[in-house]
C-alpha cells in the first residue's frame, strides 16, 4: 500500500501544483499566447540548445571523474549520459543507475563510490542553483525578500557543511567498529556510522577547492539552460531583463528538480507564475504559456535525445550496467551498508582535504594518510577507496 502511494504521490503533488498554477488564469487565453508564439523557431533553438545542454552537462560530469582519477572517453560518456536522459523521464533514479553502472565498469569504482560521485555532482548543481538564487535578494521587492529565510537556512547549511570539509569529526574518518554483539541501537548507530563514513569520502577527497571547481565547470550547463529560458521567455513576450531571468531562473529550475512531481509539472508552473507575470503584458496567461511548452519541448527533447543514444548507448552496455547497479545498491541496502569485495581497481586522486589534483599517476593515499594520523585501518581510506553502501 506505502509503496503505491509513494508512486502515485508525484502525481498527486503534479495535479495539485498544476491546478495552483491555472487558478483565476484564463485558459483561453493561455490557448491564444501558444497560438500567437513563434513556435517554429521555438522548436528549433529547442534542438540546439538540447545538444548543447547534453554536451555542456556531459563534459562538467567528465572533468569531475577525471579529477576523481577516472580515466573515460568523452564520446562514451555523452553517449551515455545522452541515453539516460530517455530512462530520468521515465524514472528519475533509472537515470541515476545507467550512469552509476557506468563508472562502476568502465571507471572500475565500486558501486558505492560511483554513487557519491553523482551525489557529488548534484549537490553542487543544487549549491550553485541556491547560490545565484542568493543573488536574487540583491533586486529587492517582496518576491525576492520572500525567498529570504529559505536561502538563509541554505546558506547556514552551506557554512556548515563548509566547517566539516575543513574539520572533519572523527567518526567520518574512521570505519565504524565490528560490534556482533551490540544491541538493537548501537548497531542501527554503527549502519548509520557506516554509511556516514563512506558518503562522505569522496566529498573529503574532494575538499572546499575541489567543490568551488566543479562548481566552476557547471557553470556552461546553467549557461546553456538560461539562454534557452531567455528566448523561450521572449518568444512568450515576457519582458524581463536578462539579468533578472538570470537570478529567477535558478529559483525555478530548483524548485522543478525536486523530485516530488512529474517532470517538473506543476511545481515549475508555479514558481514560473510566481516570478514572472510581473513582467508580462499577457498577464498570466502567457506565463503559463511558457512554462507549460518548455515543460513538454524539454521532456520530449530529452526523451528524443534519449532515443537517438540508445542503440549507442545499447551496444556499451547501457541495459546490463543499468540493471547491475540497481541490483548491487538494492543487495547492498539489504546487508546492512556492508561491502560484498568488490573494491575499486583504480582508486581515485585525491589532493586530500585541500582538493582534488589532476595527476593521474600519484597515489590515492598520499594526502589522505598524511593529514590523519593512524594506519590505513585506523583512518581514512588509503590506497583502497571506501565503498560507499556495497558493491555485487
Amino acid at each position: 500500500m506505502l509503496a503505491k502511494f509513494r508512486r502515485l504521490l508525484p502525481l498527486l503533488v503534479a495535479a495539485g501544483a498544476l491546478l495552483i498554477a491555472v487558478r483565476g488564469t484564463n485558459l483561453s487565453q493561455v490557448r491564444d499566447a501558444l497560438g500567437q508564439a513563434p513556435l517554429g523557431l521555438l522548436l528549433l533553438t529547442s534542438a540546439v540548445m538540447t545538444l548543447l545542454n547534453c554536451a555542456a552537462d556531459t563534459l562538467a560530469m567528465f572533468y569531475v571523474f577525471r579529477w576523481f582519477g577516472m580515466q573515460l572517453r568523452f564520446g562514451d560518456l555523452y553517449t551515455i549520459r545522452a541515453a539516460t536522459y530517455t530512462l530520468a523521464v521515465i524514472n528519475y533514479h533509472a537515470g541515476q543507475l545507467g550512469i552509476i553502472g557506468y563508472l562502476h565498469r568502465v571507471g572500475k569504482v565500486s558501486l558505492s563510490r560511483a554513487s557519491a560521485y553523482i551525489l557529488f555532482i548534484v549537490g553542487v548543481w543544487v549549491a550553485l542553483l541556491m547560490t545565484l538564487a542568493g543573488g536574487s535578494l540583491l533586486l529587492g521587492g517582496e518576491k525576492a525578500r520572500a525567498l529570504g529565510p529559505v536561502l538563509l537556512l541554505f546558506f547556514l547549511g552551506l557554512g556548515f557543511y563548509a566547517v566539516l570539509l575543513r574539520f572533519p569529526p572523527r567518526f567520518l574518518l574512521e570505519p565504524p567498529p565490528q560490534l556482533p554483539s551490540a544491541g538493537l541501537l548501537m548497531r542501527l548507530w554503527l549502519k548509520l556510522r557506516k554509511v556516514a563514513f563512506k558518503l562522505w569520502a569522496p566529498l573529503h577527497e574532494a575538499g572546499i577547492f575541489g567543490h568551488l571547481r566543479a562548481l566552476v565547470v557547471r557553470l556552461p550547463h546553467l549557461l546553456v539552460l538560461l539562454l534557452w529560458h531567455f528566448i523561450a521567455l521572449r518568444c512568450f513576450r515576457i519582458e524581463v531583463p536578462f539579468h533578472v531571468a538570470a537570478l529567477y531562473l535558478p529559483v525555478v529550475f530548483a524548485v522543478t528538480s525536486l523530485p516530488i512531481s512529474v517532470q517538473g509539472l506543476g511545481t515549475s508552473q508555479v514558481a514560473a507564475k510566481y516570478f514572472f507575470s510581473e513582467f508580462s503584458p499577457g498577464g498570466d496567461a502567457s506565463v503559463l504559456a511558457y512554462s507549460l511548452s518548455m515543460t513538454a519541448i524539454s521532456t520530449a527533447s530529452n526523451l528524443i535525445m534519449g532515443v537517438l543514444f540508445l542503440g549507442r548507448g545499447a551496444r556499451l552496455g547501457l541495459s546490463d550496467m543499468t540493471a547491475s547497479a540497481a541490483r548491487g545498491l538494492e543487495d547492498s541496502s539489504a546487508d546492512g551498508g556492508s561491502d560484498n569485495g568488490s573494491g575499486d581497481n583504480n582508486p581515485p586522486v585525491s589532493g586530500g582535504p585541500g582538493g582534488l589534483i589532476s595527476s593521474a599517476s600519484e597515489p590515492a593515499s598520499s594526502s589522505l594518510t598524511s593529514a590523519h594520523s593512524g594506519t590505513p585501518e585506523e583512518s581514512y581510506p588509503s590506497s583502497e577507496p571506501q565503498p560507499l553502501l556495497a558493491a555485487p
